[in-house]
């Protein structure tokens, strides 16, 4: 949909204007978090698609990422925070390592 392409669009150039700021000025460390379908087992609604997401990251469908569970997003952003050398976009691969830092 249109609303979805523009949106993505202001997106990434929020995200290409913190990137440029912090290589300028290095005045902000910028760490973009870019998880997929965010998931607890609380989420009884969803958890019928987390195997349906995985699968199609696995197999490479196009703008598909493996699901991320709220609690690795939360504590890698914990580690984002309280480690100097994370910035810039972190995905679910990135998330998942950063976040054993704080567990």
């Amino acid at each position: 949909p249109g609303w979805l392409n523009k949106y993505l669009v202001a997106k990434r150039a929020v995200e290409q204007r913190l990137k440029d700021s912090n290589d300028k000025k290095g005045v902000i460390r910028s760490a973009i978090y870019r998880p997929s379908l965010i998931w607890d087992w609380t989420k009884l609604d969803v958890l019928p698609v987390i195997p349906v997401f995985n699968l199609a990251s696995a197999i490479g469908v196009p703008f598909v990422d493996k699901t991320v569970r709220v609690e690795t997003l939360a504590d890698a952003i914990v580690a984002g925070i309280e480690g100097d050398d994370v910035s810039g976009v972190q995905r679910y691969g990135e998330m998942e390592d950063i976040c054993k830092r704080v567990r």
